[in-house]
């Protein structure tokens, strides 16, 4: 598995708070960049088109509260893969997040797709930062 992991932001929001944000994919909309497409949700689980590339659909697996939400590949996705949602508590306001995308990649979907991965998960950190700014 190849793994990309975020840059460690601080959040202007308490664990408790961003873990109930990240734990409902009906809010993960509003972190999706203009690339995705025909979003469906609910609270557990979600589908999209990512535009020109790929339909994935993923939903959470397990959560430790206000610790991790562990989320998982779910039905036909074109490759196998885990999102991880870190949280860290600094203080009652305020707390860091790291996020940890693992993809099953052959070596040519790799070369392809790593840049791609990794800057989703950092626009992922960033947006949920300014989400709570």
């Amino acid at each position: 598995m190849t793994e990309f992991v975020s840059e460690r932001l601080n959040i202007n929001a308490s664990c408790n708070e961003v873990y109930s944000f990240m734990g409902d994919f009906t809010n993960f909309e509003h972190l999706m960049p203009e690339q995705i497409k025909k979003w469906k949700a609910d609270q557990e689980s979600c589908s999209f088109t990512i535009e020109g590339l790929a339909d994935l659909s993923m939903k959470i697996a397990s959560k430790t509260p206000d610790r991790n939400i562990h989320i998982i590949a779910d039905g036909k996705n074109p490759i196998d893969y885990t999102l991880d949602c870190f949280f860290i508590e600094n203080d009652g306001n305020s707390c860091k997040v790291e996020l940890v995308f693992k993809a099953d990649l052959n070596p040519f979907i790799k070369a392809v797709a790593s840049r791609p991965l990794q800057n989703f998960v950092n626009m992922l950190a960033v947006k949920l930062q300014e989400h709570f700014a």
